[in-house]
């Protein structure tokens, strides 16, 4: 493959050859952009961690959003082996899911952001149902950690946790009254189906 640098301008030039059945393939997939577009943009996409869906113009913005945020998430700051207080009084220790309730609460405001219009024609119980086949079919690709977090998901009605005064948690940032946020972390409430599009 030979290269060149295009004069005056900051863009490479590059001359190689493709396979004639590897070049119709990208003609047909192109969606109204020129071949050489095509190529740099799934090139551009090979640097990017690979996501499952993201071809999807649906989904794409979306899944991506999700996946900055996960890296951000990854990297945040937590407590390990906190002491914690049920409401039962039952004493227990475990780590300070502060990053996890960030990343939740950032993927559903994400998930509002690229909500698209129209209306959503399943019923609730229709919903529901597809909603525990797609989870059953996400975990199952995981295989035995699947498994153990279908496991987790499985036990409902635990009491909600507290962090014992003694052993602070990472600071909590006020919430949206201004009051302190308390270092509660419910474990594994049951979820509720909602409706709505």
């Amino acid at each position: 493959m030979a290269g060149k640098k295009k004069d005056g301008g900051s863009d490479a030039v590059l001359t190689f050859r493709l396979p004639r059945a590897l070049h119709d393939r990208l003609v047909e997939v192109t969606a109204g952009r020129s071949v050489s577009e095509e190529m740099r943009r799934r090139l551009e996409g090979s640097f990017s961690p690979s996501v499952l869906g993201s071809e999807d113009p649906r989904f794409r913005d979306l899944l991506i959003a999700i996946g900055h945020v996960a890296a951000a998430v990854a990297k945040m700051p937590y407590r390990r082996e906190v002491r914690y207080r049920t409401e039962g009084g039952r004493l227990g220790r475990d780590d300070d899911k502060t990053p996890y309730a960030a990343f939740r609460k950032a993927v559903i405001s994400l998930m509002d952001t690229f909500e698209p219009d129209g209306p959503r024609l399943a019923s609730d119980e229709t919903l529901i149902r597809l909603t525990d086949q797609l989870v059953g079919l996400a975990l199952g690709a995981l295989g035995d950690r699947g498994l153990a977090a279908f496991t987790n998901r499985a036990r409902v009605g635990e009491e909600p946790r507290f962090a014992l005064h003694d052993e602070p948690a990472v600071p909590c940032p006020p919430d949206r009254s201004g009051a302190p946020a308390h270092a509660m972390a419910p474990k594994n409430r049951k979820r509720g189906h909602q409706g709505g599009a």
